[in-house]
């Protein structure tokens, strides 16, 4: 789970448009949430407070197996809505198997604008901080969003009690959707690095063709209404400068003095088609239900990776390489376009696994370190809405050492509110086939799913030849939320080693 500031760091991320996810530092982000989760050792209190929407402080207690602590803040130029531990959405709090809609995150990035509503320079912006009270090392973090492309993150310690431990990084991101490419500094070592991510595939191509046509259409558009507020009917030019279609004049309501933003909403529901309960969904907040049909084929795309770093104090460096296959959720059915009239398929907004119940997302990645000789390679699924596995191999072509790993994830859901009828035929969320998806039997079935049977609490399990075994148990308990984990050792080759290494529990409240 989560700890209250990198959660609240995700959430500026979402609420900026920043997709995280297109960054090769983030190429195996599905098999580390499922194989590599941290279990919590000994006992952790976590207190959190939301005094108002742009600044949060937080404070832990740590009692065992040392007496420690920490105070903490964090402040945003962007108002950041965020739920008490009692209300919040649980699956939010868990680095967890994400399903990616590829056109949904492109178009949320391409919203950002330079300027906000009043005309002004917008400015994102997050700095957070946190001080340890035993030996007073001190960490922060400022992240600052340049342009709709572009930002960097600066993050420090400093620990008087270790000199060696204290230093510096930065890095500079520049997402453009269908690359990505990072640079960083450190002053640990001097490390410099240098790291990249495309994205091909035809599903990706024509996906990100339709979003940068949708911008481009949305943004002469919105230029166009601005100036012509007045005016009885609005042409919008094609790029081959023939007229293409006209907009009837603003509505009383907008003359009459209302702000700007209803009407670029109006604006881009007619160049779109799509409303704003559609755009929403994001990362599976508040998704519409999302209706699926068959497809001929499973929709996907690749992304290939590579890192270059080299440190200055040690005269040596590295590269990586790594390639990754994502499935995309199928295009919903044609909807009919409010300019003329024509049909295209919809994208798929909703992440929530139970808005897809006739397709299984899968994720595969590969990746190399030629230098030191390390090939990892993985399988991840999500077999069923409240069920993932992932699977990995590593291996050494050097020492021949190897790994065999495999995790689960499973979502536990509670009843809320009245048991359905036992005359009631529940409908299955297993897809009949894998290669051809099956039409759901009820239109609003995901959206009940997730209001009768909420989610309360995930349990994820692995076992590693080496590693060992671990689970984890997190839920919410009224108002608490908490992480109670187990890691012992199964496969170890000293046979006085004890088994049960560590036991621990987490508790995180927020108000």
């Amino acid at each position: 789970m989560y700890d209250f500031m990198e959660y609240c760091l995700r959430r500026y991320y979402r609420a900026s448009g920043w997709n995280e996810d297109n960054q090769y530092s983030h190429l195996c982000a599905t098999s580390r949430a499922l194989l590599d989760f941290q279990a919590p050792q000994g006992l952790s209190v976590r207190l959190s407070k939301l005094p108002s929407s742009v600044f949060k402080t937080t404070t832990t207690v740590d009692a065992l197996p040392i007496l420690e602590g920490s105070v903490g803040y964090l402040f945003t130029s962007r108002a950041l809505m965020i739920d008490d531990s009692a209300s919040v959405r649980f699956r939010h709090l868990v680095d967890r198997f994400r399903i990616i809609c590829l056109d949904h995150s492109i178009r949320e990035a391409d919203h950002w604008t330079e300027y906000d509503q009043d005309g002004k320079k917008r400015k994102d912006y997050l700095l957070s901080g946190r001080m340890n009270l035993a030996n007073a090392r001190l960490e922060a973090l400022y992240s600052r969003r340049i342009s709709k492309h572009r930002q960097y993150v600066i993050s420090g310690i400093s620990d008087p009690a270790s000199r060696s431990a204290s230093h510096l990084s930065a890095q500079f991101q520049y997402d453009k959707g269908k690359y990505c490419a990072e640079m960083s500094f450190t002053t640990d070592d001097g490390l410099i690095g240098i790291r990249g991510l495309y994205n091909f595939g035809q599903d990706f191509d024509e996906s990100y063709g339709d979003m940068l046509n949708e911008g481009r259409h949305r943004q002469q558009s919105e230029e166009i209404i601005l100036n012509n507020q007045d005016s009885g009917f609005i042409e919008l030019e094609q790029e081959s400068g023939e007229t293409a279609s006209a907009f009837p004049s603003p509505p009383d309501s907008i003359s009459s003095g209302t702000s700007k933003t209803s009407t670029l909403e109006s604006l881009r529901t007619q160049v779109t088609g799509i409303t704003k309960s559609e755009r929403t969904g994001y990362l599976g907040e508040d998704a519409t239900e999302e209706w699926t049909i068959p497809s001929e084929r499973i929709r996907g795309y690749w992304s290939a990776g590579a890192e270059v770093y080299y440190s200055a104090t040690e005269k040596l460096g590295g590269v990586s390489t790594g390639l990754r296959y994502r499935t995309l959720p199928p295009l919903a059915p044609a909807a009919a376009s409010a300019t003329d009239g024509s049909t295209a398929p919809r994208y798929p907004t909703s992440t929530a696994p139970e808005h897809h119940q006739n397709y299984i997302p899968v994720t595969i990645t590969q990746t190399l370190n030629p230098i030191m000789g390390h090939v990892s390679s993985s399988y991840a699924a999500q077999v069923h809405p409240d069920l993932g596995l992932c699977s990995r191999f590593d291996f050494n072509l050097y020492s021949y050492d190897s790994e065999l790993t495999a995790g689960v994830e499973w979502w536990i859901r509670g009843w809320k509110g009245t048991t359905p009828a036992a005359d009631q035929e529940p409908s299955s969320p297993f897809p009949k086939t894998v290669g051809v998806p099956d039409l759901p039997t009820l239109g609003a079935g995901a959206r009940e799913l997730e209001e009768k049977q909420p989610i309360v609490g995930v349990i994820k399990a692995r076992l590693g030849t080496q590693s060992g075994l671990a689970i984890m148990w997190e839920g919410r308990f009224n108002k608490l939320l908490f992480s109670l984990g187990f890691v012992g050792h199964i496969f170890s080759p000293h046979a006085q080693a004890p088994i049960v290494k560590s036991v621990g529990l987490e508790i995180q409240y927020f108000s």
